[in-house]
């Protein structure tokens, strides 16, 4: 098992009670209902989500960073690394059947799925193993594109994060469905970076635009239509790339 994994595993089984736990999820989910009951009279035939979220499934990276209550609004779609062909029949449900006009690919900084790919992880579980397997190609293309060995261990976790998200977007992209409906403009295919480590800026949990449908030059991106409506100042924060 690679180290990082071990020690979050060790972490957990120390400050976690499981039967607090418990008692905290219905006592929690008993609050929600309360108020939230009477908003699932519509939703009982259908769902029409906004947005089809492709994330890591890190416990750091929260569905409600975009401070929506996910309600209707977002699909989610976790898996180890944000990875297109881990879930490839989950993302395109939504974008083909709920006609979702926005695909986010949303990697984050400190990525323990891109820390365990770096290390020797031949003695992990067979499944886990399968799913690191993308990121360690990617991982390669990386070294080979990048001057990543000259940077710090955070911003290094960060560019192969970027990368990634790249990579997927690729993957999203030579789909014959998901690209016909990108060049039809029924589809917008967002790269996003969620910053942790205040690396792309001074404040955490900020998340930065790194690619739309396949672009990658900021200068690019921001003269793109889905941005303007943002305004300047924060088109100018926000559409950033290590």
């Amino acid at each position: 098992m690679s180290k990082d994994l071990a020690n979050n595993q060790t972490a957990n089984s120390t400050s976690s009670d499981p039967k607090q736990t418990l008692k905290q999820l219905i006592e929690g989910n008993i609050h929600y209902a309360k108020k939230c009951c009477c908003k699932f009279g519509k939703l009982k035939t259908k769902q029409s989500p906004k947005v089809t979220l492709l994330t890591c499934c890190d416990s750091r990276v929260p569905q409600n960073l975009f401070d929506m209550d996910g309600l209707n609004e977002l699909f989610v779609v976790k898996n180890i690394g944000n990875q297109f062909r881990n879930s490839e029949g989950s993302v395109k449900y939504p974008i083909i059947h709920l006609r979702t006009p926005l695909l986010i690919v949303l990697g984050h900084t400190g990525c323990g799925a891109i820390k365990a790919a770096l290390s020797d992880n031949r003695g992990e579980d067979d499944a886990i193993q399968r799913e690191l397997i993308g990121l360690v190609n990617i991982i390669k293309l990386a070294d080979q594109t990048l001057a990543i060995t000259k940077v710090s261990d955070e911003n290094k976790l960060a560019l192969y994060a970027q990368a990634n998200v790249d990579y997927q977007i690729q993957r999203i992209l030579s789909d014959f469905n998901l690209k016909n409906k990108v060049e039809k403009q029924e589809l917008y295919v967002i790269g996003m970076m969620f910053d942790i480590h205040c690396v792309y800026g001074k404040e955490a949990a900020h998340t930065y635009i790194t690619n739309i449908n396949g672009v990658t030059d900021g200068a690019e991106i921001k003269k793109m239509a889905i941005v303007k409506n943002l305004g300047k100042n924060t088109v100018d924060a926000l559409v950033k790339r290590l």
